[in-house]
């Protein structure tokens, strides 16, 4: 389990964090705990996947690996718009999710291209109860995790069903984002480890993200109204539970909507591209 002290010390009535979050958000915790972690959840769904903001950070900075602290993901995100990839918008969420005073960890995940190139994370909302969490993948509400048979959910803009590999803790995600829903419209897209992760290993994986290749390339991710916006390179794509639309755009106009459709500010979706282009 990641034993970060700066996690490990906090509680719902001392995290700085939260009570900054929470404010910005218009939240107000109260006593019910499983109403205080969907408001939480449903707010974080609002923080972007993106990695503008890494990219940006590994230029400036003129070195290999640059890694943002939840403080940084939540200023950033009140500042500007940004929030992470899935490795730093975990570790906001884990932080967020115990200091409402859950159990939670960190898992990691395998996708075709590599091992441990996901993480998530897992919470204890039940006595011996686990439920799945992935910011990275748009999942913030949580999920309960299969026994044998496979699990499927229907989230705002996507079906999801989580099968479970005999005879291991792992646990497929087949998702059904742009296309009615069946198990034929369902695609694969990675393996979840369903164990806690030490926060050494955690870290070496995240280390190793700063070489993939979509650090040549932007990719962003948000969940709006009943959509998803979703940029790859230079597509915008727009996804429904139903349909999906997809759209080339020159820097320029990639930067304006971005702005719009994203609410990340233009100042860094050009900085990004600059360094991208360099």
């Amino acid at each position: 389990m990641l034993t970060d002290p700066l996690l490990a010390q906090f509680s719902m009535l001392t995290d700085p964090l939260l009570a900054q979050f929470t404010t910005h958000m218009g939240i107000a915790l109260g006593h019910d705990t499983m109403a205080n972690l969907d408001a939480v959840l449903s707010a974080f769904a609002r923080i972007p996947y993106e990695n503008l903001t890494k990219i940006i950070g590994v230029s400036e900075a003129n070195q290999a690996i640059v890694k943002h602290t939840p403080e940084e993901v939540i200023e950033g995100f009140i500042s500007q718009g940004t929030g992470g990839t899935c490795f730093p918008l975990t570790l906001t969420l884990l932080r967020l999710v115990r200091a409402l005073g859950f159990e939670a960890a960190p898992i990691l995940a395998d996708r075709r291209y590599g091992t441990d190139t996901h993480c998530a994370l897992i919470c204890r909302i039940e006595p011996d109860c686990w439920h799945l969490i992935d910011p990275g993948y748009l999942i913030t509400t949580p999920c309960k995790l299969p026994g044998t048979v496979p699990a499927r959910y229907t989230l705002p803009i996507t079906t999801i069903e989580l099968r479970p590999i005999p005879s291991t803790t792992n646990v497929e995600l087949h998702t059904a984002i742009g296309t009615p829903g069946g198990s034929n419209a369902l695609k694969y897209r990675l393996t979840y480890k369903v164990a806690p992760v030490d926060e050494a290993t955690f870290h070496t994986a995240w280390d190793r993200s700063f070489d993939w290749e979509m650090m040549t390339y932007p990719i962003i991710s948000r969940v709006v109204g009943n959509t998803q916006v979703y940029v790859q390179k230079n597509n915008l794509i727009v996804r429904s539970s139903t349909q999906s639309t997809k759209v080339a755009l020159d820097d320029a106009a990639l930067i304006r909507e971005v702005a719009r459709a994203l609410a990340i500010s233009e100042h860094v979706v050009r900085q990004a591209l600059v360094y991208l282009r360099e």
